[in-house]
């Protein structure tokens, strides 16, 4: 690689990153919506694990499957709202949105991984604990990289709380306290970054 070639890169990842500090995320409400969600789930898959909840555990599907309309559908109406904003193409936008849908592409693989598990060599409904785990870890890295290429290092403290969720949810493998400690660490990186991005997007609105 020649010298121009390195400071032509330079210049080029410089611009990314002046672009990105320079126009607000715009997934706030997607990403607070399912912080939300996921908040309640965990929680709602403790309290019934736990008999907190006088609920057969055999209806926790219908939780993840409430969980998945639910998100789905307000991810596509709340996506072709933020597509018609000032600033959607943004970079800053565009790697954001691509990491996120790269990410539920990742959660999804890992989904399907633990049923065949099930299926094929009887594993248990703990196998599910893994993707607590799994799913911490790739926030962090999603994080990770959207600071990195936007250039908007508040998102490094979610990257950073991610991994050390995934972390914390590991030390606690195959007991029920892996959900509610999973519903707390949510709020804090999915529902608290959410807000802070909605906030800069109204401030820079």
């Amino acid at each position: 690689m020649t010298k121009e070639q390195i400071i032509a890169d330079l210049d080029y990842v410089s611009s990314i990153a002046k672009d990105g500090a320079n126009s607000p995320l715009l997934g706030g409400r997607i990403g607070l919506m399912w912080g939300i969600l996921l908040t309640l789930v965990f929680f709602g898959q403790w309290a019934i694990l736990s008999k907190t909840f006088d609920v057969s555990p055999n209806n926790i599907g219908f939780l993840w499957i409430a969980f998945a309309v639910i998100g789905g559908a307000g991810s596509a109406i709340m996506g072709r709202k933020i597509d018609s904003k000032p600033g959607a193409n943004s970079v800053a936008n565009r790697v954001e949105t691509y990491v996120w849908i790269m990410f539920a592409g990742y959660m999804a693989t890992l989904f399907v991984g633990v049923i065949l598990n099930m299926f094929i060599q009887n594993g248990g409904p703990q196998s599910f604990d893994y993707l607590v785990i799994a799913g911490f870890a790739g926030q962090g890295l999603a994080y990770g990289v959207v600071a990195k290429l936007t250039g908007l290092r508040w998102i490094h403290f979610a990257s950073f709380m991610s991994f050390s969720s995934s972390a914390l949810c590991f030390s606690l493998l195959g007991t029920i306290n892996i959900y509610v400690v999973a519903s707390i660490a949510a709020f804090i990186t999915v529902v608290i970054p959410s807000l802070i991005s909605l906030k800069k997007e109204t401030q820079n609105g």
